[in-house]
């Protein structure tokens, strides 16, 4: 079984061209988000510039986990950097309040990592089923693939039981990721998918938010569709991106992404650790100049 996994994935690996322009592309984004965030929270152009940030790495994870020849180094490459970076990460915010149970976003990407492994498994003995007709995978598979729909939902689901629990991103880069992976080589059909998770979360972050956390609340609010239409359009939070929508501008990160990987881009190389390294590190750097700054 891990084999045959193994072996679809480095036929799917001959498909995949190394793109360090896009990585650049949401290290600089990263970047400006991350200055906006900590000194400019009033000016919304830091932010927006920002939300091309994610978007990028999720398709990169997604990449990178069909692309890589070792599968627990890479997981446990990110896993390092994951515990690094929780030291800065923990103060990250323009009250330099400390968060311990505030997870960066490569602990969501290293589950994100076990999210493909555990779905790619679940389609991989649907198929072996539908060749051998054995009901041992069938049943196996829709075990897994419904472990998978657990996975994707299970940080917002310790939120609720865990007060002050945080996943970055949690549920909205679980799925991004699982999409990107999905459809890979279906421009059209990932276009669509990913508009229409944007368009979902944001109808699910106005029952999730309006509910205080309580479960009760939430799923009324959930299913009262006026209530959450109202929500939706007051102070044109649709049709302008803001509010339950803002993090709806990183449907732009489509753009660079489907547009260079069609450029050869042969002349730019950088280290596979550059973008590892820098995440906790410029954190560090504007944890350090937020508190030099209060301080004088």
């Amino acid at each position: 079984m891990m084999e045959t996994l193994v072996v679809e994935k480095k036929v799917l690996q001959t498909s995949v061209r190394r793109n360090d322009m896009l990585k650049l592309l949401a290290l600089v984004t990263m970047l400006v988000d991350h200055i906006g965030y900590m000194y400019f929270p009033n000016e919304m152009l830091f932010r927006i510039i920002g939300r091309l940030a994610f978007p990028i790495f999720a398709y990169q994870i997604a990449i990178g986990y069909s692309r890589t020849s070792n599968l627990k180094k890479y997981v446990l490459r990110l896993s390092l950097f994951a515990l690094i970076t929780q030291v800065p990460y923990s103060f990250f915010n323009p009250n330099l309040e400390f968060n311990p149970i505030h997870f960066n976003v490569l602990f969501t990407f290293v589950a994100a990592i076990g999210l493909l492994y555990v779905y790619d498994m679940g389609i991989l003995k649907i198929k072996n089923f539908m060749k051998d007709r054995n009901y041992k995978n069938l049943l196996y598979g829709i075990f897994l693939l419904v472990l998978a729909a657990i996975i994707v939902v299970l940080p917002e689901v310790i939120s609720f039981i865990v007060k002050g629990f945080y996943v970055e991103y949690g549920l909205l880069a679980l799925a991004l990721v699982l999409l990107f992976h999905i459809f890979q080589e279906k421009t059209v059909a990932a276009v669509i998918s990913i508009v229409l998770l944007y368009l979902l979360h944001g109808y699910y972050r106005v029952a999730l938010f309006n509910s205080a956390y309580s479960s009760t609340l939430f799923w009324s609010n959930l299913f009262n569709f006026n209530y959450v239409w109202s929500q939706l359009n007051f102070q044109n939070g649709l049709s302008q991106l803001q509010r339950y929508y803002f993090n709806a501008w990183g449907v732009l990160a489509l753009i660079p992404i489907l547009g260079l990987e069609s450029i050869n881009q042969s002349w730019i190389r950088l280290n596979k650790y550059v973008g590892y390294i820098f995440y906790p590190a410029h954190m560090a750097i504007l944890v350090i100049i937020a508190v030099i700054l209060r301080t004088y």
